[in-house]
C-alpha cells in the first residue's frame, strides 16, 4: 500500500505499514486516515512556499476523485498539486523585476489572463487551459522592439527565454513568447482614440477594419498546461 504525493519542491513517496491482523474495512479505514493526513501536511507546505494551496488532485486506486474512504487495503493514493501556479508567480515577479521605470505605469501594467479573463491581481488563478502575462501600455511594443534604453533586449521575449529553460517548471507547463490582443484597459482604450486611429492610418499598411487588432496586439508570455 502506498500514497504518492507531488509537492512543491519535492516528490514523495510514502510505503505506509497497516497493522494486518485488522479487518479490511479497518485497514482500509486506517489508509484513509494515514493519506488524508499526509495530504494536509501537503498542503501546508505548499502554503509555507507559495503562500496559498494550489489545486491538486486526488486518485484512489486509479479513480480520481474517488473518496479516500474507498481505499483498498493494498491500494494506492496518488495525490499531484498543480505547480503551474508558482510558475505564474515567478513569471510576474520577473517581468516586475524587468520593467524599465519611468513613471512606474509599465511596471505596474503587468496583467494575468487565465483564458482571456483578466486574473485580480493577488487573486489565486482559475484552471484554466491557457494563461497570459500581457502588458496593457500602448507602449509596450516599443520596449519589446529595444527601444528602452533601460532594456535594450525588450522585457516579455527575455523573461520568457528564462522561464522556458528554467528546469523547475519544465515538467509543468509550455512557456512561449507570442502576442495576443487584449479588448481592455489603456491599450484597448488608445486603440479607441483619436490618436490611436490616427496612428494606424498612418502606420499600418492593414485594411482598416483590421486597424483595431493591430493596434491591440501586444507582447505577451503565453503559458499552456
Amino acid at each position: 500500500m502506498a500514497l504518492t504525493t507531488r509537492v512543491d519542491p519535492l516528490n514523495i513517496d510514502y510505503n505506509l505499514l497497516i497493522d494486518e491482523t485488522l479487518s479490511s474495512e479497518a485497514q482500509s479505514q486506517a489508509f484513509a486516515d494515514a493519506a488524508g493526513q499526509i495530504i494536509d501536511d501537503a498542503k501546508q507546505q505548499n502554503q509555507s512556499v507559495l503562500g496559498k494551496v494550489p489545486p491538486y488532485t486526488v486518485a484512489v486506486d486509479g479513480r480520481i476523485g474517488a473518496p479516500l474512504s474507498s481505499v483498498k487495503p493494498d491500494g494506492m493514493v496518488f495525490v499531484e498539486f498543480e505547480l503551474v501556479f508558482e510558475a505564474l508567480d515567478w513569471i510576474g515577479d520577473m517581468l516586475k523585476q524587468y520593467s524599465p521605470y519611468r513613471s512606474g505605469r509599465y511596471q505596474q501594467s503587468h496583467v494575468l489572463l487565465a483564458d482571456n479573463v483578466a486574473v485580480d491581481e493577488g487573486a489565486v488563478p482559475p484552471i484554466a487551459e491557457q494563461y497570459a502575462w500581457v502588458n496593457l501600455q500602448p507602449y509596450a511594443r516599443k520596449i519589446e522592439r529595444g527601444l528602452s534604453s533601460q532594456r535594450p533586449d525588450g522585457v516579455y521575449q527575455a523573461v520568457a527565454e528564462l522561464a522556458s529553460s528554467t528546469s523547475k517548471f519544465g515538467n509543468v507547463a509550455r512557456i512561449k513568447f507570442g502576442y495576443i490582443t487584449p479588448q481592455f484597459g489603456a491599450i484597448d482604450q488608445w486603440a479607441g482614440s483619436a490618436n490611436g486611429v490616427a496612428w494606424a492610418r498612418k502606420k499600418s499598411r492593414r485594411r482598416p477594419e483590421l486597424h483595431g487588432e493591430w493596434l491591440r496586439r501586444q507582447p505577451a508570455i503565453i503559458i499552456t498546461l
